[in-house]
C-alpha cells in the first residue's frame, strides 16, 4: 500500500522548469516534446504522473522515465494510474479485478501487454496466480512507481497530479484528492502558491470549442496542463515552461500533436456559424432528426441543439451517445491554408485550422 510522500525543494537564482503530465505510454510524443523544448540536464524537469497505461509504449516509457529520474533536477510524481497499477498488482484482494480492468480499459497498457506475453490469456491460471506472475514480471517497474512522491513544493509552486483540498495543510489532503480530484480547477484552493496539475484534459474546461492548450489562471493560482494524450481522440502532449529571470516569472508552452497537414485548395466561407460542443461528462444526446450526413440532436444537460456527424453517434442500452468530444463548427478557410486532418468521414473532413476544430468539405482539401 502506498504511503503519500511530499517533497519540498528550493531553487536559487535563475532557472528553467519544464513540466509535462499524462504521457500515458506515448514515449515517441514525450521524446519529441523534450526535443522541441530543447530540454537539457541544466533544466528542471517535472513529470506530473500518469506516464503509464493507455499507450503502446508503457514499459519503455517507465524505463525512460526511470533513467531521467536519476538526474538531480528531474522529479517524477505519482498519478492515479501509477497508484492503480501498483494496487492492482500488489493487493491480493484486488486480483479478481484484473479481468474487469482488461475488459474496461483501452486495448493497450503494460498489464495487458504482460498478460499476453506470459500467455495468461489461455485460462490455465487463477486470478491470484495471474496477479503474482504479472507483478513478478514488472517487479522493478512497480518498485520504482511505489516510491514516487505525490507532491512537490518548489519555490512558489506546488506540483501535484490532480489537486489539493481547500486547506492550508495541503499535505493532509486525502490521497484520492491528490491523485483523482475531478474538478480542482472549479473548486480552487487556499494556498498562496501557484498549483500546477494534470489529470483532467484541459479541453474539458473550454465551453464551446475543442482545445487542449494549457490553462494558466493567475487569479485562481492554478495551471492545468493535461492535453488529453491517451484519453481524447483529439489530443496533444503539452509542456509548461517556467522561467525565472531577474526575479520575474515567465510562462510559455509547447506541444506535440502528430497529425498530418494538408492544403486547402479552394476558398471556404461559412456564415452564421455558431459553435456547439459535446464534452465530458455530457455525451448522451437525443436524435431529433436523422440526416444523411449530420443528424440534428439535443443535449439535455447543456441545453444545446447541434448537428452531429452520424459516424459519431452510437447506441447503448437504448440510449444514444456522442463518441468523445465533438464540435459542430464548420471551418472557413482560404486557398493555400494548412489544416491538420483528424479524420475523413464520408464527404467531410474533421480538421484543425488555426487552432479551431471543425468540419470542411473534403473537396476543398488536397488529400
Amino acid at each position: 500500500m502506498i504511503t503519500p510522500k511530499h517533497l519540498v525543494k528550493t531553487i536559487k537564482g535563475q532557472y528553467r522548469i519544464i513540466v509535462i503530465s499524462d504521457i500515458h505510454g506515448h514515449l515517441d510524443r514525450f521524446q519529441a516534446l523534450l526535443k522541441k523544448v530543447k530540454y537539457t540536464p541544466e533544466d528542471y524537469l517535472i513529470i506530473l504522473g500518469d506516464f503509464v497505461e493507455k499507450g503502446d509504449q508503457v514499459i519503455e516509457t517507465i524505463h525512460y522515465v526511470q533513467e531521467l529520474s536519476k538526474r538531480d533536477r528531474v522529479f517524477v510524481l505519482m498519478g492515479n494510474c501509477e497508484w492503480a497499477l501498483d494496487a492492482l498488482l500488489t493487493i491480493p484482494e484486488l486480483a479478481n479485478q484484473i479481468q474487469g480492468y482488461l475488459k474496461r480499459v483501452s486495448s493497450n497498457g503494460c498489464i495487458r501487454e504482460v498478460y499476453h506475453r506470459l500467455h495468461l490469456d489461455q485460462g490455465h491460471e487463477t486470478m491470484l496466480g495471474i496477479q503474482k506472475q504479472i507483478a513478478d514480471y514488472l517487479h522493478d517497474e512497480i518498485a520504482f512507481i511505489s516510491h514516487l512522491p505525490v507532491t512537490l513544493k518548489l519555490n512558489q509552486f506546488l506540483f501535484v497530479h490532480a489537486g489539493i483540498e481547500k486547506r492550508k495543510d495541503y499535505k493532509n489532503s486525502s490521497l484520492s484528492s491528490l491523485l483523482e480530484m475531478k474538478y480542482f480547477y472549479h473548486q480552487g484552493h487556499l494556498l498562496d502558491d501557484m498549483v500546477i496539475v494534470g489529470h483532467l484534459p484541459t479541453s474539458n474546461y473550454y465551453p464551446n470549442q475543442i482545445c487542449n492548450d494549457i490553462i494558466i489562471d493567475e487569479k485562481k493560482k492554478i495551471i492545468c496542463i493535461d492535453g488529453g494524450t491517451g484519453v481524447k481522440s483529439i489530443s496533444q502532449l503539452n509542456a509548461l515552461i517556467i522561467e525565472s529571470k531577474d526575479g520575474v516569472i515567465h510562462y510559455s508552452q509547447e506541444y506535440v500533436q502528430p497529425l498530418p497537414y494538408h492544403h486547402v485548395i479552394s476558398d471556404v466561407e461559412i456564415s452564421q456559424n455558431e459553435k456547439h460542443k459535446i464534452a465530458y461528462p455530457h455525451f448522451e444526446v437525443e436524435v431529433i432528426k436523422k440526416g444523411e450526413e449530420f443528424s440534428e440532436c439535443y443535449q439535455k444537460e447543456t441545453q444545446q441543439y447541434l448537428k452531429i456527424k452520424n459516424e459519431f453517434l452510437y447506441k447503448r442500452h437504448h440510449q444514444t451517445y456522442c463518441l468523445d468530444d465533438y464540435t459542430d463548427y464548420f471551418i472557413s478557410a482560404k486557398k493555400g491554408d494548412l489544416v491538420k486532418v483528424i479524420g475523413i468521414y464520408s464527404h467531410y473532413a474533421y480538421v484543425i485550422h488555426q487552432g479551431e476544430v471543425g468540419w470542411i468539405d473534403v473537396k476543398c482539401i488536397n488529400l
